[in-house]
């Protein structure tokens, strides 16, 4: 497995929020963790990423740790994290932008395979970030992941905020990475979209994996219906 956590536990200060949670994603697979506000999603690729130190298990990735490293440390050894909300710097340019996930390499990114993910953003290269829709700022928050040549990247909500259609085509991205043999993470809270394209799927409850397996094989649970689909298979 390319990803692989164990028995993890985190949370904020003297706050527990995951407890023991353990999920792999292979090269080549996206798995997709789906969950109701306060699940602990969010947390997951935090602790995943650095960006709070867990308290309990291990992280690994293609077999080394990396439990407990620095957040910067993280894209250099192959992981990137694509979070919530986009965050891109908005005065700067898509260009700098981008560059700015190459850090790593030192400045040396791939830019023309991102724009070849998102050939909508090359005519946009020199306009500040803040200018570009929704959609494209989604795309520039994901292009400058990829910009790190990941072996494995995580996505915290990438559809929060966009119209359907722009949703299918970062979906769709994502099946290209997947095809690239990047291990693909995806948080989600559209789970028709997630179940469309997850190779597999976790559900988690107040920190914990309640439910793991294809989407085709969850959708035929009533607790997954009923909580995620209205209550009709996808």
């Amino acid at each position: 497995m390319t990803l692989s956590v164990k028995s993890l536990d985190a949370g904020y200060g003297k706050l527990a929020i995951l407890h023991e949670v353990s999920l792999e994603v292979a090269a080549g697979e996206i798995v997709t963790v789906v969950g109701s506000n306060g699940a602990g999603k969010t947390t997951l690729l935090r602790a995943v990423n650095g960006l709070i130190r867990p308290t309990g298990g291990t992280v690994t990735l293609d077999g080394t740790e990396l439990t407990g490293r620095p957040t910067e440390k993280m894209a250099s050894l192959g992981l990137t994290h694509v979070p919530e909300n986009r965050l891109c710097f908005p005065t700067l340019s898509v260009r700098d932008n981008l560059s700015l996930g190459a850090w790593s390499k030192g400045g040396k990114g791939d830019l023309d395979a991102v724009l070849e993910l998102f050939p909508r953003l090359k005519p946009r290269l020199g306009q500040a970030a803040g200018t570009l829709s929704g959609g494209e700022q989604q795309m520039v928050a994901i292009g400058r992941g990829m910009m790190a040549a990941p072996k494995a990247i995580m996505l915290d909500e990438p559809s929060i905020g966009l119209a359907p259609k722009v949703v299918a085509e970062i979906m769709k991205v994502l099946t290209e990475l997947r095809s690239r043999g990047l291990a693909v993470l995806l948080v989600e809270q559209n789970v028709r979209a997630s179940f469309g394209i997850a190779d597999r799927a976790v559900v988690m409850q107040r920190g914990r994996v309640v439910l793991e397996g294809t989407p085709a094989e969850l959708v035929e649970l009533p607790e997954v219906r009923n909580a995620y689909l209205g209550g009709a298979a996808a």
